[in-house]
């Protein structure tokens, strides 16, 4: 691989010289090795990430697990044909992987654009929630030892400021779960939530200061309602304007807007308002649709700077659509081509890196094993919407 150095010369009164080396865009792409294909209509050039011979993929795109540089991405695999699964980190510049976690990996807690990289261990009976760096994943840290006696635990949440964890907790021999919080400056528990006949899941912490958690629960057994709420640290609970009489009943994909106290999330298709992607506050009197391409949306994210959402539908090639969330203008970026196969591997679960460069999507191509790949935003395609 060819690199161009740029030398940049800084004299100073001591007569010292600093020398910068900077990476071309072609440098990067270049690392990934050839584009497997470039959109016709947005340009954008799509490449395999950290290709493996085991099923991969991006973990989950409402909550991306990818660092605050936009360089770094977490890609879970899949134990395979006598492989064991893994927790890697894949760097997006250089094409390296670096494995975290050498078996078949927990779902790790939501932590979007983080400096670190949250994941959970089992051993035996005990749960250690543990965290590395995303540019030091060698350096691997406990956290804290999850107690088997609360019960069964989801995979959680961990606060911006990294002194909370929220978690969704199915004590032994019951039917719902609870939102338990973990302090983990005084190592102190305490329940947040608790709401018989519900199922907690998706914790994901606001990144707007407040440390709110936003929960959907789901009622049991045959999830006849899908209430979307978000809980203070003190345990108050409001629901947002989803389900019931505001919306049409939503499909379980949601995510905080930026750092607002707002979520964006999508629902069974309301035909009033041709669309089924909306917006809203806990305790709005009404939630605000947000113009979609037209075909029902499926999962969902919001660029981490708040103004893009991000959504697949179920057209021919599982396209890749991207919107402005103030102009509400919106456009098909890729296909992601992935072909269900009754597992969560084979959705796209797609979300832009925090930078706006990248957009990462899982997908089963044909016959295919899961993998994960990445679609390279064009110069200025984002200005367009």
């Amino acid at each position: 691989m060819e690199t161009i150095h740029i030398l940049v010369v800084c004299a100073v009164t001591v007569g010292w010289l600093c020398l910068c080396c900077l990476t071309t865009d072609a440098d990067e792409q270049s690392a990934l090795g050839a584009p497997l294909e470039t959109d016709p209509d947005s340009g954008a050039q799509v490449y395999l990430l950290g290709g493996d011979p085991r099923p991969a993929d991006n973990i989950y795109g409402e909550q991306p697990y990818s660092d605050a540089s936009g360089r770094r991405i977490a890609i879970r695999y899949y134990s395979h044909d006598g492989m064991t699964g893994g927790l890697n980190v894949f760097d997006l510049y250089d094409g390296s992987s670096h494995e975290i976690v050498s078996e078949e990996p927990l779902f790790p807690p939501f932590h979007p654009w983080g400096e670190y990289l949250y994941f959970l261990q089992r051993t035996d009976r005990d749960l250690t929630l543990r965290r590395c760096r995303y540019q030091e994943p060698d350096r691997i840290e406990d956290i804290a030892l999850l107690p088997p006696e609360r019960g069964e635990y989801s995979y959680g949440t961990m606060s911006p400021d990294h002194r909370w964890y929220a978690v969704a907790v199915r004590p032994e021999g019951a039917a719902g779960h609870r939102v338990e919080l973990l302090d983990l400056q005084t190592e102190q528990w305490q329940v947040l939530l608790e709401m018989d006949g519900y199922h907690a899941k998706h914790e994901q912490f606001s990144r707007d200061g407040r440390n709110r958690v936003l929960i959907q629960l789901n009622k049991l057994p045959d999830v006849e309602q899908v209430l979307l709420g978000e809980i203070s640290l003190d345990g108050h609970f409001v629901l947002f304007p989803a389900d019931r009489m505001w919306t049409p009943r939503p499909t379980g994909h949601e995510c905080w807007i930026g750092e607002t106290n707002r979520i964006f999330y999508s629902t069974r298709m309301d035909e009033r308002a041709g669309t089924n992607i909306f917006i809203g506050a806990a305790g709005d009197e009404a939630a605000k649709p947000v113009s979609g391409p037209g075909p029902h949306i499926g999962h969902v994210a919001v660029s981490k700077c708040g103004r893009y959402w991000v959504g697949d539908t179920s057209e021919d090639g599982i396209p890749i659509y991207i919107g402005n969330l103030e102009s509400e203008r919106c456009k098909r970026f890729v296909f992601s081509r992935t072909v269900y196969d009754g597992n969560q591997w084979a959705h796209a679960h797609p979300y832009l890196t925090a930078d706006n460069k990248w957009l990462i999507f899982t997908a089963r191509r044909g016959e295919q094993l899961p993998q994960v790949y990445g679609a390279r935003l064009p110069e200025g395609w984002l200005d367009e919407l």
